[in-house]
């Protein structure tokens, strides 16, 4: 198996955030030499390509950093950022259309949440089951140990638009890690 990565279209924004900071004063180099690792510094210096792979421990150790300074530690400031870059791609022109397109909320919603990981990571596997006693969803990603958590967080957010603008009124979404290689996000209207 290839090095677990992910797509640069979702490094670039927390690279440029890791700039932003820096830039501002808010992030010494100190911080930036302790807590990252050569191969991040590398990932820092160089142009974020939005095609090219990148290692999702690259990317997941960066949104720990940003977390710790910028959302101050909350996993909540993770689940926010998933939520902008969910509508930054939604407002492209070809996921206006597929929204405007979707007729169920929850099957339509999960089989888009499963295209877009496909696209973004490879090394995961993405399951949507119903459960129509209680109507709602999981997505159960299957060889997640190398997914960070902060990359778990993440992703809640852009689940949680995802959900919501094709069901077309809010949704609630949580995630749990049950075991080590194993990720489940519950998404309840």
């Amino acid at each position: 198996m290839a090095n677990p990565s992910i797509k640069g279209a979702a490094l670039q924004s927390v690279t440029e955030d890791v700039h932003r900071l820096r830039n501002a004063g808010r992030l010494p180099e100190s911080l930036l030499t302790t807590r990252l690792k050569p191969e991040d510094l590398q990932a820092l210096d160089e142009l974020t390509v939005p095609g090219l792979w990148y290692p999702i421990a690259t990317y997941g150790r960066l949104l720990d950093l940003l977390c710790e300074v910028e959302g101050r530690g909350r996993p909540d400031y993770l689940v926010e950022r998933g939520v902008r870059a969910a509508e930054r791609l939604m407002a492209a022109g070809a996921w206006r259309h597929f929204l405007a397109s979707a007729d169920r909320w929850g099957e339509r919603a999960g089989e888009a949440m499963i295209q877009v990981a496909k696209g973004f990571y490879n090394f995961t596997d993405w399951v949507l089951e119903h459960h129509a006693a209680t109507d709602r969803y999981t997505l159960s990603v299957q060889g997640a140990g190398d997914f960070p958590d902060a990359a778990r967080y993440a992703a809640q957010g852009f689940v949680q638009v995802l959900f919501a603008r094709m069901g077309g009124r809010p949704v609630e979404v949580t995630s749990v890690r049950p075991s080590p290689d194993r990720v489940v996000y519950e998404i309840r209207r």
